[in-house]
């Protein structure tokens, strides 16, 4: 759980940086706040089920390849 944080703390942060150091965006455009705000903190729910919806699609496609071999 650690990892998860410390990791969401450095991919705010270099998404921080980038944002300050891009000068197309305002930065007092409230829904670029948000959104460096927000994709850091549901990182930790995207990726795992993400993953889970990657190795489920491959555990169907090796069934349905194992029913075809039959």
């Amino acid at each position: 759980m650690i990892s998860y944080f410390s990791i969401t703390l450095i991919v705010f942060l270099v998404w921080f940086k980038s944002f300050w150091n891009d000068t197309a965006t305002s930065k007092k455009d409230l829904i670029s706040w948000i959104a460096l705000v927000i994709g850091p903190l549901v990182w930790p729910v995207v990726v795992p089920l993400s993953i889970w919806q990657i190795t489920s699609k491959k555990s169907v496609l090796q069934t349905a390849q194992c029913e075809q071999e039959l």
